[in-house]
């Protein structure tokens, strides 16, 4: 009798402690649950706050490049669109707004074939082997854009991309964003990322706007002799040139505790067409959302210096 109560309370037991470790299970799976939720409620919230601070930067951008400006004195703060780095702070929060010329950089669909080849030049400089390379490249990109079948020289049609292994082939018509430039055959991600802050596809047909030209492209007109101008004004209080209509604006928040846990920094870029007498005067083409490392917006600040880089 008394070996059977043992049995009983040895098996009440194994029960009450698989119970217990059930109820543990559950508990850690609501906690975590409940952890995941606050998590992602935060991250919306958090990129919530950064959508309306970024949109904020960029209004006060556009204010900046409305307002008749003129250059009175050193003190006078002028934004123009070189792409340096500016400070603004709003609703207690602190971002960085950078503002570039969009007709300064190389229009992809219409540079003209010797701006194309000294802009590849400048971006992979080399001997002998290189300009084979600059020449192909170009004979590549000017296939891709063009309407026809026919292979330049040294270009890349369909058959090439099927020899190698593209099943995709040459587009035959005009870019419809810089990243396309990847799938030309020839341009790997090194020239890619070189070349990307000097192009665009955005110019519409504009003349090229040399004054605000980032480095590489600056590099590559003097190569070919055509003047670039420096300076945005005078001191004789000269309205200054600040290029246009086309502005390209960058907005970057860094990794702030409240604002992100451990993660990357924000940012948004847009572009935007400035058009006075219009209600509002301004028209927003595109924006782009995304995450920067704050290490990787140290580099491209470094990089600004060298080739107008995002």
């Amino acid at each position: 009798m008394n070996g059977r109560c043992s049995v009983q309370r040895g098996i009440a037991l194994m029960l009450v402690l698989w119970v217990l470790a059930l109820l543990t299970i559950i508990a850690v799976g609501l906690t975590t649950a409940q952890r995941t939720e606050s998590t992602l409620t935060g991250n919306q919230l958090a990129s919530a706050r950064f959508h309306a601070l970024a949109e904020a930067g960029v209004s006060w951008a556009i204010l900046n490049l409305l307002a008749p400006v003129t250059i009175i004195d050193e003190e006078t703060e002028v934004w123009v669109p070189d792409g340096m780095p500016r400070s603004w702070t709003f609703a207690g929060e602190t971002l960085q707004i950078r503002v570039f010329n969009e007709t300064s950089r190389v229009d992809l669909n219409t540079a003209d074939r010797d701006l194309l080849e000294a802009l590849l030049r400048a971006a992979a400089p080399g001997g002998e082997e290189a300009e084979e390379k600059v020449s192909t490249l170009a004979d590549a990109i000017e296939d891709w854009r063009d309407t026809d079948d026919l292979t330049e020289l040294n270009g890349a049609e369909d058959r090439e991309y099927a020899a190698a292994g593209r099943s995709y082939g040459a587009k035959d018509g005009p870019f419809d964003s810089v990243d396309e430039l990847q799938l030309v055959l020839g341009v790997d991600r090194d020239l890619y990322r070189t070349l990307l802050p000097a192009l665009t596809v955005n110019a519409g047909g504009a003349e090229l706007n040399q004054r605000y030209s980032p480095p590489l492209v600056q590099a590559a007109l003097e190569a070919l002799g055509r003047k670039v101008p420096t300076g945005a004004g005078d001191s004789d209080g000269n309205a200054v040139d600040r290029g246009g209509p086309l502005y390209r604006v960058r907005v970057t928040y860094l990794v702030d505790t409240h604002l992100v846990d451990n993660g990357p920094g924000l940012t948004m870029e847009t572009l935007i067409r400035i058009e006075k007498g219009r209600s509002p005067p301004f028209r927003v083409l595109w924006r782009r959302f995304g995450l920067v490392a704050e290490q990787s917006v140290a580099a491209a600040d470094a990089k600004d210096g060298e080739d107008g880089l995002f």
